[in-house]
């Protein structure tokens, strides 16, 4: 049957693959591209890390790099925007992208007699993976695209989770009837049966009618193991849980916002890795205050940062950071903070950020919890020391640099249903509210959560 599909994709001018979590979609992208495409296929994803995953699958199948070229839909987009800006009639910042605006400068430039001759002689095809989460000026684009080159796309409407309030998601009934042809539904759950846990596979399918009208699943009998949990003992549970599973574990919260702060810095203790967003999204905001925001506005940025970066931080300390960062006068005893103080005397700075950097690595007890972004934070700063290069393009530049690496390899890490979908894990424990579809997720949240474990998955309800 999966051949039969990949045969579809294959000859289809365009056309729709459903493809639920874990099913093998990668695969059949691979194998059809392999074995049954002719010439090279523009394969268009939504992260970095999908486009590393791709790559890697191709190479272990020895597809020769002729016949695919794999990118982000928004990274291919940037590049030929950055490239003609007015003639795409773009007028946007060209340090870090506004995306709405690029996708738009995308389209007129497909409209460009030059540029369709510049896609069309490129690729004979285009395939686009995970298309549920295309955004409606993305599919807008696709459309496009479809125009003159075949075009089909796989996707799974259950995991649907990015669309933002400003930002929707394209609706998959639009998706459907855009693309008309099914080419066939992905619905062997190799995930679980190469994990030997097939029955649990098998049980996710099984429930994605209760997704698809928004009810939750009986867990009576399932695979899942589920309890109540108060939060006062929500720390050891997590603890004792993470000693007694081997191999790698993931801690899924809320789709929003982070764990409470505590319940964080406490699994940084024990060594797990809290994953973040490929644009670094705090580090994003700080560079954007300090760059172009008011004394207050720069300092509110700057308090914010450290306190969602670290964790176990006294209030002493708190105090001392926040009447440094507003430039307001202390006297402190230690020498440390005084040295601080005489240094720094026009509140927040992108060089005083840097120093309270290293200033709360020194204090005992602390915990970076955005490790991945105070990184970022050192190499762009002190290349802004040595060149006085622009914040903004110091950034830009320092994304471009980590956007290909592996984020997913963390043997224990935190992160949200945003931000594991598309990952695996051999064990994941869910941690969600008992009123969670008003603060937690919705229904889509739940099943990508419930899908990330190949092995063990663990659905505790937070009581008070």
């Amino acid at each position: 049957m999966s051949d039969e599909v990949y045969q579809a994709i294959a000859q289809a001018s365009y056309g729709f693959v459903e493809s639920p979590a874990g099913c093998g979609k990668t695969e059949a992208i691979i194998r059809t591209v392999g074995s049954y495409c002719d010439g090279r296929q523009l394969i268009l994803t939504h992260t970095h890390a999908g486009v590393n995953v791709l790559k890697q699958r191709f190479r272990q199948h020895s597809i020769p790099t002729e016949k695919y070229h794999v990118d982000t839909i928004a990274s291919w987009s940037w590049n030929w925007v950055k490239k003609y800006p007015e003639n795409a009639g773009y007028a946007g910042s060209k340090e870090i992208a506004q995306w709405k605006d690029v996708y738009t400068a995308m389209r007129i430039l497909l409209q460009k007699d030059f540029v369709k001759r510049g896609v069309a002689n490129s690729y004979t095809g285009i395939i686009v993976d995970e298309y549920q989460d295309c955004t409606i000026p993305m599919h807008q684009l696709i459309v496009q695209l479809k125009t003159f080159l075949p075009c089909r796309v796989l996707g799974d409407d259950l995991q649907g989770i990015f669309g933002f309030r400003d930002d929707p998601l394209v609706d998959w009934s639009t998706v459907t009837g855009e693309f008309v042809h099914d080419l066939g539904t992905l619905e062997t759950p190799y995930r679980w049966i190469k994990a030997n846990n097939e029955d649990f596979g098998h049980w996710l399918l099984s429930i994605r009618p209760h997704f698809h009208h928004e009810q939750e699943p009986d867990y009576d009998g399932s695979p899942v193991y589920r309890r109540a949990v108060k939060y006062a003992e929500l720390g050891p549970v997590l603890v004792r849980l993470t000693h007694e599973k081997r191999d790698r574990i993931c801690v899924i919260g809320p789709k929003s916002r982070p764990l409470p702060a505590g319940i964080e810095t406490g699994l940084v203790k024990n060594k797990y890795k809290v994953l973040e967003p490929n644009e670094l999204s705090a580090l994003r905001s700080l560079i954007l205050s300090l760059s172009d925001g008011s004394p207050t506005e720069k300092a509110d940025a700057t308090h914010d940062f450290l306190s969602r970066a670290y964790g176990g931080l006294s209030g002493d300390d708190r105090v001392f950071l926040e009447k440094i960062i507003r430039g307001k006068d202390q006297q402190p005893r230690r020498a440390d903070r005084r040295s601080l103080c005489e240094k720094h005397t026009q509140g927040a700075t992108p060089q005083l950020v840097f120093d309270l950097l290293g200033y709360i690595e020194r204090i005992g007890g602390t915990s970076c919890k955005l490790s991945e972004s105070v990184s970022a934070l050192k190499c762009i700063v002190e290349e802004h020391h040595e060149t006085s290069t622009d914040l903004k393009t110091l950034y830009a530049n320092e994304i471009g640099k980590r956007k290909y690496q592996n984020r997913s390899n963390a043997y224990r890490c935190i992160g949200s249903t945003l931000l594991v979908k598309g990952l695996e894990f051999d064990h994941v424990i869910i941690l969600r509210e008992t009123d969670w579809r008003q603060r937690w997720g919705n229904h889509k949240d739940l099943y990508v959560a419930l899908t990330r474990g190949s092995k063990t998955t663990t659905l505790l309800e937070l009581t008070s």
